[in-house]
C-alpha cells in the first residue's frame, strides 16, 4: 500500500483546491528521442505499441493511433505520470482549477511544478547554511 501512495504523490497533488496533476506529452519523448522510449509490434493483433521503459507513464500507446492523432491540430496530448519524472522528461503541471476562484485554491505546494528530489537521477536540493558554522 506504501508504494501506491508514494506514486500517488509522485503524479499528483493534493494539499488545496487546486488538483494539481504531473502530465507528459509522449510527443516531446519522441521529439527529445529519449533513449528510454521503446516500441514492440503485438503478433496477436499485428499493432505496434510504444511505452516509456522508465515507466514514468506507464500506458502503452497504439503507435497508428498516435501518429493519427500528432496530424491533427491537437496532436496526442498528454497523460499522467506514473511516477517521479527523470531529468530529461519535459513534463507539465495540469491544474483543475486555475486562478482566481479565492483563497481556498491558491496553490500551497509550489515544489511540485519543480522536478522531485526523489526521482533516480534528480538534482538534489540543498540549503546553502548547512555548512556553516556559527559565527
Amino acid at each position: 500500500m506504501g508504494r501506491t501512495i508514494r506514486r500517488a504523490e509522485a503524479a499528483e497533488c493534493r494539499r488545496c483546491s487546486t488538483y494539481c496533476d504531473r502530465v507528459i506529452a509522449p510527443a516531446t519523448c519522441v521529439a527529445a528521442r529519449c533513449a528510454f522510449l521503446y516500441a514492440y509490434e503485438d503478433p496477436l493483433s499485428g499493432r505496434r505499441f510504444m511505452g516509456c521503459l522508465q515507466k514514468v507513464f506507464a500506458t502503452e500507446i497504439d503507435v497508428a493511433l498516435f501518429e493519427e492523432a500528432e496530424r491533427t491540430r491537437g496532436g496526442f496530448g498528454s497523460v499522467k505520470l506514473a511516477r517521479e519524472p527523470l531529468r530529461r522528461c519535459a513534463f507539465m503541471v495540469e491544474q483543475a482549477v486555475e486562478r482566481g476562484f479565492g483563497e481556498a485554491y491558491t496553490c500551497t505546494n509550489r515544489r511540485f511544478f519543480d522536478y522531485p528530489d526523489t526521482a533516480p537521477d534528480a538534482l538534489r536540493a540543498f540549503d546553502l547554511r548547512q555548512g556553516l558554522s556559527a559565527a
